[in-house]
């Protein structure tokens, strides 16, 4: 009786390590991550808005972030350039 036990034990133990590693890997966690920036030139306030939007996917997803194409637009408001930054991060 106590083999019969031992083997089932055994074989159960052996079914839920092999489900464990069988198991599909998690899904994409991705997120919009955005930026703002500001400055006397268009090239450094896109690059301001740039390095938020990374700084900000960085910050929710961690160092190992992808970041997909960046969407951005610029516009002139008075004697300085504001940006905007977005794009998909995905870890």
């Amino acid at each position: 009786m106590r083999g019969k036990l031992l083997i089932g034990l055994t074989g159960a133990m052996a079914l839920a390590l092999s489900s464990a590693l069988l198991a599909p890997a998690h899904a994409q966690k991705c997120i919009t991550a955005g930026g703002w920036g500001t400055g006397a030139f268009e090239g450094f306030a896109s690059f301001m808005a740039q390095a938020a939007m990374k700084n900000s996917a960085k910050s929710k997803l961690g160092d190992a972030v992808k970041i997909g194409a960046v969407s951005q637009k610029c516009a002139s408001k008075g004697l300085l350039v504001e940006c905007t930054a977005r794009a998909r991060a995905c870890r």
